[in-house]
């Protein structure tokens, strides 16, 4: 099998998490719940990759809330944060676990515009200019678009967007592991991520980092480990957000994801989409979306014309073992603006381990189809 569909998990799972989280199992009891070795143990792990976190995405003084994942993080913050009256700027780039949450949010008062993006993938900075309003509280956008790889201007749009009081509330689930992120540098106030994309940590384990402690909501409610007498979740972070037990097998995996990070790594990755692209630029009838723009991660998206990127993947993968994504990738704003609501796009994407020869044997397999399909 030739694996290219690391944007929606990685695969296979790094060794160093895997054997983090075995070792954890076997090793540390609940965190906060006990006075014991074991217990203790674990908290001093869970304090030590949450003072990791902080320094990987250069936030020292901040503040980290463990999730499942980006989908939750996002719910939590666009959940707890946010009330009728306040106005919400998101892009049309955004991931469903963006959107939902705001679509659900409108039904509670608070108001939300959506900005397009321009030809090269990136955001249409006069657009945001334009469309802020005094009760403007937020822009929430990605750092990373999960169907172009493109690199998104955060520094700018967050110039901006301090000027007039207003958070920027980013989507780093296809930035981390692939990129270097500087929150500080960056001006971004909230980062949310996973695990299981760029880091390669087994499935189900995310954070939530803030440069400082806002006034956040709980989406859950439960055991913390002290106050068991308060009726409200504590207002201590990180337990006000992180009801009941945490998965410290999880979490450990991404202590150990965090201490395999290698600026070699992610140059090997660019090596290999850059080849991509040049590559595929030769079969015909094939669209690389955002072409001219370097500024991204490891991932490519394609329009084929005369098959729809759905019967494509699948076709790579029942004739030739060759794994894909096609279809709309849970961004269904970014294929309303590009009409691709029907046909989608089909995916690759990147990692460390993915080699030339690999991709050459998918780029002969993708031109067998189109020549087939256009016959």
């Amino acid at each position: 099998m030739i694996y290219f569909d690391h944007a929606a998990t990685s695969f296979p799972k790094s060794k160093a998490t895997l054997d983090a989280f075995v070792y954890a199992a076997n090793t540390y009891a609940n965190a906060g719940r006990g006075s014991y070795e074991a217990s203790l143990q674990a908290s001093r792990m869970l304090y030590q990759t949450r003072e990791d976190i902080k320094k990987y995405v250069h936030a020292e003084n901040g503040e980290v809330v463990f999730t499942s994942g980006t989908t939750m993080a996002f719910n939590i913050i666009i959940k707890g944060m946010f009330h009728k009256g306040d106005h919400i700027l998101t892009t049309a780039l955004e991931h469903n676990s963006i959107l939902r949450p705001l679509y659900e949010m409108e039904k509670q008062g608070v108001e939300v515009d959506i900005l397009s993006f321009k030809k090269d993938g990136t955001i249409d900075i006069e657009e945001f200019i334009s469309k802020r309003k005094p009760n403007t509280k937020a822009m929430i956008m990605t750092l990373v678009s999960n169907v172009f790889g493109v690199i998104q201007p955060v520094k700018q749009i967050a110039e901006i967007a301090h000027a007039y009081g207003m958070l920027v509330i980013v989507d780093a689930a296809q930035a981390v592991g692939h990129m270097d992120i500087n929150m500080n540098e960056m001006g971004i106030d909230i980062l949310c991520f996973s695990g299981h994309k760029g880091l390669r940590t087994p499935r189900g384990i995310g954070a939530i980092v803030m440069k400082q402690a806002y006034a956040i909501d709980p989406l859950l409610s439960g055991g913390s480990g002290f106050s068991s007498f308060e009726k409200r979740q504590p207002k201590n972070l990180p337990e006000h957000l992180e009801a009941g037990t945490l998965p410290i097998e999880l979490i450990a995996s991404l202590q150990a994801a965090l201490k395999e990070e290698s600026k070699e790594n992610k140059k090997q990755e660019q090596r290999i989409c850059t080849y991509f692209i040049e590559k595929v630029k030769q079969i015909s009838n094939v669209e690389i979306l955002c072409e001219e723009n370097t500024n991204r991660c490891a991932l490519v998206s394609l329009r084929l014309h005369g098959i729809a990127s759905e019967e494509a993947m699948d076709l790579l993968s029942q004739n030739y073992d060759i794994c894909v994504r096609g279809g709309i990738h849970c961004a269904p704003l970014l294929h309303k603006q590009l009409h691709t609501e029907t046909c989608g796009l089909l995916r690759f994407s990147f990692s460390k381990d993915n080699t030339k020869e690999e991709v050459d044997i998918a780029l002969k397999a993708l031109q067998e189809i189109m020549e087939e399909v256009c016959e």
